[in-house]
């Protein structure tokens, strides 16, 4: 009997721009001519994954084997534990995913192939992206809130206003972006590997990652993936249904997520917890976060869904995070001139 494809070859044999290592990728795309200080910021990066690996990877140094992407593996990599008697850990083990170069803002849980083993997930290098300026936005407010002084949040102010620029204003931020070396050189001047702020930001960013990649993960391991998975019956389903077995497979995959989290997090606080619902904000300055789709509920619906799974994990964190919340989409809100119509995360 032949053996059946694994999810990483069934991901580069289904995806023409799809490649083995997407660091790799992206630093063998500039050379030292062309951009000195491009270059040395991708082998820089290039090196501190290879030390990073050898720490975790028992001595294995990059070695990836759930994605294409260093960091997503080692995301992946943190959910299974050392427990020989852990169920979880074989399917975890079985899951790969994807980044791909493509424009586009989602990450999606690909039907199971029967020709094929494990899960395959596809992402697109914008939520990266897109994460990375919503973690550095919300790691001021937070900061600032505990800093308390006018004066801090002020200091903050700017940065505050670039990464929120640059999540809603896509062409600015593509023009930013093709202006490699002036955008290196700014982002080089800002890191202060010091700052409490930075380590707010890192929290969120590798939180809000993993929920989003827990979410796609609940979809295959609650088998809404499966050969007559939700993709093709989401087609028939009639435009004027608003609630049906999609809206909650999205609510139960949020919670696969929250759990896989708590349960599999080594460290967790406030900013960790936060990160799930982080993303749903970041989701909401994508589209109309009171509106339903055929496959999706509400995000204001997802939300208080997620809020619901903290506060059974502990209500009066459920409180604080409530309240962040409130604070950032207040703050989104105004100083977007009322990006929202109405005030849906009260």
């Amino acid at each position: 009997m032949k053996d059946k494809k694994t999810a990483r070859e069934r991901f580069l044999d289904a995806f023409l721009d799809g490649v083995e290592d997407w660091d790799k990728h992206l630093t063998d795309a500039v050379t030292e001519e062309e951009d000195a200080q491009h270059f040395e910021i991708s082998m820089k990066i290039i090196e501190e994954q290879e030390e990073f690996g050898n720490r975790t990877n028992w001595g294995l140094g990059r070695e990836m084997w759930y994605s294409n992407d260093f960091f997503i593996n080692s995301l992946i990599l943190d959910f299974i534990t050392d427990d020989p008697d852990d169920e979880l850990n074989n399917e975890l083990k079985k899951v790969y995913v994807g980044m791909l170069p493509t424009p586009g803002f989602n990450a999606e849980a690909l039907n199971r192939d029967e020709e094929c083993e494990g899960y395959l997930i596809t992402i697109r290098f914008e939520v990266d992206l897109q994460l990375t300026f919503m973690s550095t936005l919300v790691s001021c407010l937070i900061y600032g809130l505990k800093a308390g002084t006018e004066e801090e949040m002020n200091n903050l102010l700017p940065t505050m206003k670039e990464a929120l620029s640059d999540l809603t204003d896509k062409e600015a931020l593509d023009k930013k972006l093709h202006e490699n070396k002036q955008f290196d050189e700014q982002f080089d001047e800002q890191i202060d590997h010091k700052s409490p702020r930075l380590h707010i930001a890192a929290d969120l960013f590798a939180a809000g990652m993993s929920s989003i990649l827990g979410h796609e993960i609940g979809h295959h391991f609650l088998k809404h993936t499966e050969s007559n998975g939700r993709n093709i019956v989401a087609k028939f389903i009639p435009t004027e249904v608003t609630f049906n077995q999609l809206h909650l497979d999205e609510f139960a995959a949020d919670r696969f997520s929250f759990d896989l989290l708590i349960k599999r997090m080594k460290e967790k606080n406030d900013n960790i917890l936060f990160a799930p619902l982080m993303v749903i904000l970041m989701i909401a300055l994508e589209e109309n976060p009171e509106e339903p789709s055929q496959t999706h509920p509400s995000l204001k619906n997802r939300y208080l869904n997620l809020l619901s799974e903290v506060s059974k994990h502990d209500e009066a964190v459920a409180l604080r995070l409530q309240e962040t919340f409130n604070h950032v989409a207040t703050w989104i809100n105004i100083a977007l001139g009322g990006r929202w119509e109405t005030e849906w995360w009260k």
